[in-house]
């Protein structure tokens, strides 16, 4: 009898507590009765003896709850399926000079698993291809608009941390139109550099614009001074 590794908190996480109770049982029995790399021959006819006849299941149901958000079920020919986060748990990195782990990677390269986790792999490398091109289009059409164009490399190095996604991009954009207004109602006002600009652009989404009071009197001090010096530089 074989023994392995088991998450006692498994039953807490909202992927098998969500699921329903024919599927959590058949995704516990998979974990135990497929082979040491993780691998399940997929006989549902076995499966439904051994959980009983008062939880039926089926392999079309089982792979779409399985896989419901995440892949972690990779269907492999010959009615083989691989459970993903099987070997990670029981082994952690798997190393060819261990003789466990060596019979594990020969199983896996046996059955294919690793030339479709290699798909898998290269796969979502071209997405992230695809997605570090789209960035820096997006940088090349907001760097372009900034008034001041030096520090290119420093000013990239800031967006490509700070903008995320697409709302990141229509903020920065909503900053630089903000920050650009300011410069046009003080002329004599030089723009910063745009490394500090792509640093600091979150400061300036919310930025409105207001009238500089006449009256600095009733001003602070730190405001007094900086209108009294914007004062002197017009």
């Amino acid at each position: 009898m074989s023994k392995r590794f088991t998450d006692t908190e498994k039953y807490k996480k909202v992927f098998v507590r969500g699921l329903q109770g024919a599927y959590k049982l058949l995704w516990d029995y998979i974990y135990h009765d497929c082979n040491h790399a993780g691998i399940w021959y997929a006989d549902f006819e076995v499966a439904q003896i051994y959980l009983g006849k008062d939880m039926p299941v089926n392999k079309e149901d089982a792979l779409k709850f399985f896989n419901n958000g995440k892949e972690r079920i990779i269907v492999l020919p010959n009615d083989k399926w691989f459970m993903k986060s099987f070997v990670e748990f029981q082994y952690g990195k798997l190393n060819a000079e261990n003789k466990v782990h060596k019979s594990v990677l020969n199983e896996l390269s046996r059955s294919g698993v690793t030339k479709v986790l290699a798909s898998s792999l290269e796969g979502a490398k071209d997405k992230d291809k695809e997605k570090d091109k789209d960035k820096d289009g997006w940088f090349d059409e907001v760097y372009l608009n900034y008034p001041n164009k030096d520090s290119r490399k420093q000013a990239k190095k800031y967006f490509l941390t700070s903008v995320k996604n697409k709302n990141d991009l229509t903020n920065i954009k909503k900053a630089l139109v903000n920050y650009k207004q300011h410069l046009a109602n003080r002329k004599w006002k030089q723009p910063k550099s745009a490394q500090t600009f792509f640093n600091n652009w979150q400061d300036w989404i919310n930025y409105e614009e207001t009238e500089e009071k006449s009256d600095v009197s009733t001003s602070s001090p730190s405001v007094r001074a900086q209108i009294e010096a914007d004062s002197k530089r017009k």
